[in-house]
């Protein structure tokens, strides 16, 4: 019994490394006029799971091993009804709890005001090049965006556009497109994104993030003024 206990632990843990070493492909699309249609998909090696659906369906569609298998999950799917189910029960919890949730949110929101105060320039820089890495490794490999659009008041029009080119000059996405219709209050888009995800490398980011010297500090600086004052 305990060799067998032991033999899956050591199964286990192979699983799980196997499953964060393996790179993820996920692949999104989707077109708006009128109407929404959209299509999100993730593979890891034998198995793929494809969300996808328009305004009035969705479906999900499981492969494993070119082997297909489609779940409608309309709302009189047996699925989608548990689903339903099981949200109406949690948001009656919620309520129900309401009271104590907002008292003990208000208490750690009051802690948060003290503990900002350790957070000085240099833990900032720490955080702003950390988030810059954790991007690097989520970014997309092809990236095409299609879109006209128009808002009631000009003025958010020029807005979003001095966003739109700030994001261009950031980024080396050349298929994305933006247009001003300046006549009518509009949105028609169209878009296909896709890329690789290996967790293994965004579970090492944060561990050098969480081991730094100047994390480490932190959470110390932290642990002080939290516990020392108790």
């Amino acid at each position: 019994m305990l060799q067998f206990l032991f033999l899956f632990i050591i199964f286990l843990i192979f699983l799980i490394v196997l499953l964060i070493t393996f790179p993820y492909h996920y692949a999104l699309s989707f077109k708006f006029k009128e109407n929404l249609i959209y299509s999100f998909s993730v593979s890891v090696i034998f198995l793929k799971v494809i969300f996808k659906g328009d305004t009035n369906k969705k479906y999900i569609d499981l492969e494993i091993f070119n082997l297909k298998k489609e779940f409608n999950l309309d709302d009189n799917n047996k699925i989608a009804g548990f689903i339903e189910n099981k949200s109406k029960k949690i948001i009656k919890e919620k309520i129900i709890n309401k009271t104590t949730v907002d008292k003990k949110e208000k208490r750690e929101k009051a802690g948060f005001k003290f503990y900002f105060k350790l957070i000085n320039k240099e833990f900032l820089n720490h955080i702003f090049k950390f988030i810059v890495e954790i991007i690097k490794n989520l970014k997309m490999d092809y990236l095409k965006l299609n879109f006209v659009f128009s808002f009631a008041d000009p003025y958010f029009n020029g807005l979003f556009l001095a966003y739109y080119y700030t994001f261009k000059e950031l980024f080396d996405y050349p298929d994305i497109k933006a247009r001003i219709n300046w006549q009518e209050v509009i949105f028609e888009a169209e878009a296909y994104a896709g890329g690789k995800i290996i967790p293994i490398k965004i579970i090492w980011q944060v561990f050098k993030f969480i081991l730094s010297l100047k994390s480490l500090k932190f959470f110390w600086s932290l642990y002080q003024l939290k516990y020392k004052k108790g």
